[in-house]
C-alpha cells in the first residue's frame, strides 16, 4: 500500500523567506555601515592594530620555518618588535618630513597653472587654474594642512599601540573563547575556516603588494635621482605608501614625483620624463609582472576593488582606503561561510567561487 506523500511548504512561502532574509541582511548592512562610520575615530586604529597583529603571526611562523631552533618566545617578540619598528618608523617619517615637504611643494601651484595655460592655448581653448578646478579653494593650503595634520599621526599611533596590546593578551584565550562559542564540532571548524581564509587573504595581498609597493619606489628613487630631484629618499616613501592604494594608488604615486619635480626644476622636462618613467612601469608592473606571481590567491572582482576603496575610504578615512583589499576579503570570508549571504561573496570573487577552503 503506497504512502502518501505530505505536501512541502509552497513555493511562494519559500520565496518570501528568502525576501526577508535578503532584506535583513541588507538591513544589517547598512546599520554596519553607519555604525563604522559613526565610531571610525575608535575602529581605525583597531582595524590597524589587528592587521599589525596578523602580520606579526605570519612573520613569526616564518622565523618558525626558518629558524626552528630558537625559542619560540624568541622568534615571537623578534617578529613583534620587527612589525612594531617598521609602524613607528611610517608614523614618524610622516610627523618629522611631511610638514616641510609640504612647505616645499607650494611653489607647484603657478607652475601647474603655467603648464595647464600653455597646454589650453596649444588647443585653442580657454584657460582655468587649480583654483577653478577645486572650486577657488587653495590647493596649495589644502596640501600644506594635510601634511600638516600628519602630526595627529601620533595620537593615532599610541592608540593602534594601545589596542595591539590588548589583542596580544587576549590572542591566548582566542582559542578556547571560540570553542566556548560554539556548542557543535561542525560550527566551530566554520568559524576557523573562516578565519585561516582570512589570514592567508591577507597574508598573500600583503607579501605581494608589499613587494610591488618596493619595486615601484625603488624604480622612482633612481629615476629621481639621476635627475637631481630633492628630498627623493622622502617622495620614494610617499610612492611605496601610495602603491597599497590598489588599482590609483601606484598611478597616483606617479604622479607625486613628478610635481616635486617641476616645484623645484620649473621646467616640464624632468617631470615628463619622471612621469612617463614611472607611468610604464607601473603599467608593466601591474599588468605582466603581478599576475604572474599572483595568479588566484586574490579573488576579487577588478570592478569591486576599486568600489572598495571608496566604500572603506568613505567609512573608516585613509585606513579604510590603504586597507580595502584585505577588508573587502574579510566580508568576502564570512559571507561565503553562510547560506544567507552567500550571494554577496559570489557577487565579491572573480570567478563566482568565493573562497578557497569556503563551504
Amino acid at each position: 500500500m503506497s504512502r502518501a506523500v505530505e505536501p512541502g511548504p509552497p513555493l511562494s512561502s519559500l520565496g518570501g523567506q528568502a525576501a526577508v532574509r535578503a532584506a535583513i541582511i541588507f538591513l544589517a548592512v547598512v546599520a554596519a555601515g553607519a555604525l563604522v562610520r559613526i565610531f571610525k575615530d575608535i575602529l581605525a586604529p583597531l582595524v590597524v592594530a589587528t592587521f599589525l597583529l596578523l602580520l606579526i603571526d605570519a612573520l613569526s611562523r616564518d622565523l618558525d620555518s626558518r629558524f626552528p631552533k630558537l625559542p619560540r618566545l624568541a622568534r615571537a617578540i623578534g617578529s613583534g618588535v620587527l612589525i612594531v619598528a617598521g609602524f613607528a618608523a611610517v608614523i614618524l617619517l610622516l610627523v618629522f618630513q611631511g610638514p616641510n615637504f609640504a612647505i616645499e611643494m607650494r611653489g607647484v601651484e603657478p607652475r601647474l597653472n603655467l603648464v595647464i595655460g600653455m597646454i589650453m592655448h596649444m588647443l585653442g581653448q580657454a584657460s582655468f587654474t587649480l583654483h577653478d578646478i577645486f572650486g577657488h579653494a587653495d590647493p596649495a593650503s589644502e596640501f600644506g594642512h594635510a601634511f600638516a595634520a600628519a602630526r595627529g599621526a601620533i595620537t593615532f599611533a599610541g592608540l593602534v599601540m594601545i589596542f595591539l596590546g590588548f589583542l596580544l593578551a587576549s590572542r591566548a584565550a582566542f582559542s578556547s573563547k571560540l570553542d566556548r562559542l560554539y556548542q557543535s564540532q561542525h560550527h566551530r571548524q566554520q568559524a576557523r575556516r573562516v578565519f585561516e581564509s582570512i589570514r592567508n587573504a591577507v597574508e598573500d595581498y600583503v607579501r605581494l603588494v608589499t613587494f610591488k609597493a618596493l619595486f615601484i619606489a625603488i624604480i622612482a628613487f633612481g629615476v629621481m635621482l639621476a635627475l637631481g630631484v630633492e628630498s627623493a629618499l622622502f617622495v620614494a616613501f610617499l610612492v611605496f605608501l601610495s602603491a597599497f592604494v590598489p588599482i590609483v594608488g601606484a598611478f597616483a604615486g606617479a604622479v607625486i614625483p613628478a610635481l616635486v619635480a617641476l616645484a623645484q626644476f620649473g621646467d616640464v622636462t624632468k617631470p615628463a620624463i619622471i612621469l612617463g618613467g614611472l607611468g610604464v612601469a607601473v603599467f608593466v608592473i601591474d599588468n605582466i609582472l603581478m599576475p604572474q606571481l599572483q595568479g588566484d590567491e586574490l579573488n576579487i572582482d577588478p570592478l569591486l576593488v576599486l568600489v572598495s576603496i571608496g566604500v572603506w575610504g568613505l567609512l573608516l578615512g585613509p585606513t579604510g582606503a590603504l586597507l580595502s583589499t584585505p577588508l573587502t576579503v574579510t566580508v568576502m570570508a564570512i559571507a561565503a561561510e553562510f547560506d544567507g549571504a552567500r550571494w554577496l561573496a559570489v557577487l565579491i570573487s572573480r570567478d563566482g567561487q568565493p573562497i578557497k577552503d569556503a563551504r
